[in-house]
């Protein structure tokens, strides 16, 4: 196509767009900053096609993977799905940002309503190649389930040629915990989600084979928020062809300052009265009493026009008569009675045997919920779990106390073990030492498994500068706790457990997970990490049983066989994913003390799965709904059984709804006004102090 663009104040004529399949409504999206140049635009990376066979298969595992995850695992289990409502769509073109600098005008479409029965899917696929849309909605609106909606139809098609980009689905909250590039995120996010390599998944990004789908920009701190736009803006710019769907709740979205730079944006309009009443009608006789009061509640009409919340009244309300029913207080009231009603009813199903009290369950999904809500979190993964998770600083100090022990006590043993002998407990407990005065609080699990001859040359050097100090530190601390102490015999020692440690070192670099794991269990990365450790520390044993020999060769020393084992072997194990493991056992055993989470998590989860409170997605987990989260989030640890009158029941119906005067709480951070029954800030996520009564 040949147009007449005025970039930076050239005349640019006759431009080619070839096979790309860009036309200009697509060129001015491309075109995302004022510094835009036809060079740039010429040598914009092609998408290129998958190549050879173990590529498709790669392809087909993701698809797979993400079609079991949110399609199987979420779409199909959510509350939505019994009884799905069409949603009624606008166009809000406003909600983008175009290019100022084009000179064609495209006319301004903004707030027309799409016609009946045409779905997000629909408005897609008109955009041609390079499409990106964003998803407006409030609360409870169903974008979520849009979004997965429109992920079901693009799996089915790239089902059917897998040379097409792959859907996949991941949330945004966990982008502003590091504020990293966007395509630095995606290749983390691809690793801890869908376990990729991050070797292929560079290549996915770079090679633009991936068609994505964030879910929940309004998920990340608000104070970053402007940031993470700016961010995606970024990626578009240099990813011009990758195809890109984010969703937002609309207040949260516009109440920022930038603007993403997307093709297209629609809202999802509230449900109307007349769809709701129709919803209820098809609910039968059991939701009798909420038809015959939804005639006359105006708050509680308001609160049905969210999907979400509709549907939580068909579980929270099904079979109640009138009287039982709320029928005065503000809408959050009446949110919150309809949500402790929701967690009552799914308490007390008989399709599950009880495994926990509910007092238990509830202050354990509080626990997790507030942790999430403050950490902007959506996907939970049991070993992303940090010490930042502890609430106080003697808790912090109990980890890094409790780590240093396991791992002094674990390297001690395992050189008594060896050597039977003095020495070979002294050579552990200074090895565990030292590797944990070098080691970080953070918990980074070990996930190699294949050896990468390019990979361990890279790591060698590297290996050999870290391991030559530490093994000549090694060594001269075991020479001073054993006498006599000879700095000569230290320093050749040292000097044999510095080789040893870089080679170990260097073959960590070297070892590489799969490309792509095919199966995905929960909590796996520490897993990997504990088998990966033993693997690793015997290649360690191995090479410190070589490098004692020949020590032991050359200086002509006895027993050095003995310590060179001993410090490969405790080595080894440490910086293989024992350390990792350790660290996330000694978390894991103080939050459970503190009654925080239960001893066995992956079997709570799925009990909190069976009780619709929760749903999996793969080797992690995430709250059914965001709100529910949020609701969890404000409880009191101490879950109070409800009473058998609802909030202000008034017992003559007549009487107009008054909503009472709520004292709020001021947050301390951001000076955010709460309600004063939150215990988190709605805006910063922060604890609310309470006054003293």
């Amino acid at each position: 196509m040949n147009q007449n663009l005025n970039i930076d104040g050239a005349l640019i004529r006759e431009a080619q767009i070839g096979q790309a399949g860009r036309d200009l409504h697509q060129i001015q999206y491309l075109t995302v900053n004022e510094s835009f140049s036809l060079a740039k635009l010429i040598g914009h990376r092609q998408v290129k096609p998958p190549s050879g066979k173990e590529e498709y298969r790669f392809r087909e595992v993701l698809l797979n993977k993400v079609k079991q995850y949110w399609i199987k695992g979420v779409l199909e289990k959510s509350l939505y799905t019994k009884s799905l409502i069409d949603l009624g769509l606008e166009e809000r073109l406003d909600a983008v940002k175009r290019p100022s600098n084009i000179v064609q005008e495209i006319p301004n479409e903004s707030g027309q309503t799409l016609p009946e029965g045409k779905s997000v899917s629909d408005v897609f696929n008109q955009m041609g190649k390079g499409r990106t849309l964003l998803i407006l909605g409030e609360p409870g609106a169903g974008k979520t389930i849009t979004l997965l909606k429109l992920a079901q139809e693009l799996i089915a098609r790239t089902e059917k040629d897998l040379s097409q980009p792959i859907p996949v689905v991941l949330n945004l909250s966990s982008w502003g915990n590091k504020q990293q590039t966007i395509a630095d995120w995606l290749i983390e996010e691809l690793n801890s989600t869908y376990q990729i390599s991050k070797a292929l998944g560079k290549v996915w990004i770079e090679d633009q084979q991936l068609l994505l789908l964030l879910d929940g920009l309004d998920e990340v701190k608000i104070e970053r928020r402007e940031t993470c736009i700016q961010a995606i803006n970024k990626f578009m710019q240099e990813h011009g062809l990758i195809e890109i769907v984010v969703t937002s709740r609309i207040r949260d979205y516009e109440a920022l300052s930038t603007r993403l730079q997307l093709q297209g944006a629609i809202c999802i309009q509230s449900l109307t009265f007349q769809q709701v009443k129709q919803y209820l009608d098809r609910a039968g006789e059991q939701l009798e009493a909420v038809k015959t009061l939804l005639q006359e509640d105006t708050t509680l009409q308001e609160l049905a026009k969210s999907p979400l919340t509709l549907s939580v009244m068909t579980f929270a309300y099904k079979g109640n008569k009138l009287e039982d029913l709320p029928n005065t207080g503000s809408k959050e009231e009446r949110r919150k009675h309809l949500f402790d009603a929701y967690i009552e009813r799914m308490f007390k199903r008989r399709k599950y045997e009880p495994r926990y009290s509910k007092v238990q369950a509830i202050r354990w999904l509080i626990w997790l919920a507030q942790q999430m809500f403050q950490k902007s979190q959506t996907v939970f993964l049991i070993e992303r779990i940090q010490p930042t998770w502890l609430s106080n600083r003697f808790q912090k100090t109990l980890y890094t106390f409790g780590n240093y022990l396991f791992l002094v006590i674990i390297s001690g043993l395992i050189g008594h073990l060896i050597s039977k002998s003095i020495n070979g407990v002294y050579l552990g407990v200074i090895t565990g030492v030292i590797t944990v005065c070098l080691s970080t609080t953070e918990i980074k699990p070990v996930e190699t498994l294949r050896w990468s001859w390019q990979e361990a040359r890279k790591f060698l050097k590297d290996g050999l500068l870290r391991g030559l100090p530490l093994g000549l530190i090694v060594g001269l601390g075991f020479k001073l706790v054993t006498a006599p102490f000879d700095l000569q015999t230290g320093l050749r020692l040292g000097l044999v457990y510095g080789l040893i440690g870089g080679l170990i070192l260097g073959l960590l670099g070297g070892l590489r997970g799969p490309e792509i794991e095919i199966r995905t269990i929960p909590n796996q990365g520490i897993w990997n990490s504990a088998r990966n450790a033993g693997i690793i520390g015997l290649i360690g044993g191995f090479l410190g049983l070589i490098g004692g020999l020949i020590g032991g060769q050359i200086f002509a020393k006895s027993g050095w066989l003995q310590l060179g084992l001993v410090f490969g072997l405790v080595f080894g194990l440490v910086f293989g994913g024992g350390q990792a493991f350790l660290q996330h056992f000694t978390l894991r055993l103080i939050l459970y003390t503190k009654n925080c989470i239960p001893r066995n998590y992956v079997h709570f989860l799925d009990y909190a799965t069976e009780h619709i409170f929760v749903q999996k997605v793969g080797g992690s987990y995430i709250f059914i709904h965001r709100m529910l989260l949020e609701h969890f989030a404000q409880m009191e640890p101490a879950f109070i059984e409800p009473t058998s009158q609802p909030i202000n029941q008034s017992t003559n119906r007549n009487i107009p709804s008054q909503t009472p005067v709520e004292n709020n709480i001021g947050c301390t951070n951001c000076s955010c006004s709460n309600p004063a029954t939150f215990n988190l800030c709605t805006k910063c996520g922060r604890r609310l102090i309470k006054p003293l009564i």
